[in-house]
C-alpha cells in the first residue's frame, strides 16, 4: 500500500510509464494534504489564549478533519485497485455490457468520494480561515486550493467513466450530485481566499 511506502516511491510511480497511481490516487493525496494542513492551523488555535473563545470549534473541527483524513488516506490506494480492476474487468467482461458497468461503477466509486469529501472540507476550511489562528492564515490558503484542485481532478476521472456506462440512471444520479458543485467549489474557495487576502493585509 502506498500510503505505508516512502512518498518517494509514490511521486517516482506516479511519474513513471505505468497507469497507476494515476490521477485520481493523485486527487486522494492532495486532499489529503488540504486536509492535514487544515488541521494543523486548527491545532495552533487550540490552546492559544488569543483564540480561548472559538477552541470548541477548532477542536470539533479536527474532529471532523480526522475522519475524512483517513478516509481520504485509504482512496489514495483505493483508487489505484479500482484501476487495475477496471483493466482486467475490460479484458474479460467486453461481450457482458451488465457486467462491464459493474467494472466501471467500482472505478468510478473512489473519485466519486473524493468529490464528496472535498465538497464537505472545502465548507469547514471556510470556518477556519474565520476563526483560525492568522499565524497559519496562508496555510488554510493552500489548503483551500488544494482542496478545489483536487475536487476537480477527481471530477474528471468521474466523468470518463460515466462516459462508459450505460445504466443511465446512475449516469444521472452522479452527474446531478456534481453538477452543482462545479460552480459552487470556485465561488466556495475565492470567497475563502479573499477571507485569507484580508487577513495577510491587516
Amino acid at each position: 500500500m502506498y500510503i505505508n511506502e516512502p512518498l518517494r516511491k509514490y511521486l517516482d510511480d506516479l511519474a513513471a510509464r505505468s497507469p497507476t497511481p494515476g490521477g485520481g490516487s493523485a486527487a486522494a493525496l492532495a486532499a489529503s494534504l488540504g486536509v492535514s494542513l487544515m488541521m494543523m492551523a486548527a491545532n495552533f488555535t487550540i490552546g492559544n489564549p488569543k483564540y480561548k473563545d472559538v477552541e470548541g470549534e477548532a477542536a470539533d473541527l479536527i474532529t471532523k478533519l480526522s475522519k475524512f483524513s483517513l478516509e481520504l488516506r485509504d482512496l489514495i490506494d483505493k483508487d489505484v485497485e479500482a484501476y487495475k480492476k477496471l483493466s482486467k474487468g475490460i479484458k474479460e467482461c467486453r461481450e457482458n455490457a451488465t457486467k462491464l458497468d459493474e467494472v466501471y461503477k467500482e472505478a468510478t466509486n473512489p473519485v466519486f468520494e473524493i468529490c464528496k469529501i472535498t465538497s464537505v472540507c472545502l465548507k469547514l476550511c471556510k470556518t477556519l480561515a474565520k476563526i483560525g489562528n492568522v499565524n497559519l492564515i496562508t496555510d488554510t490558503a493552500a489548503a483551500a486550493i488544494l482542496l478545489e484542485g483536487a475536487f476537480f481532478a477527481a471530477k474528471f476521472n468521474v466523468y470518463i467513466n460515466l462516459k462508459y456506462i450505460k445504466d443511465l440512471e446512475y449516469v444521472e444520479r452522479i452527474h446531478d450530485a456534481l453538477f452543482p458543485l462545479e460552480t459552487e467549489m470556485p465561488k466556495l474557495k475565492d470567497e475563502i481566499l479573499e477571507i485569507c487576502e484580508e487577513v495577510i493585509a491587516k
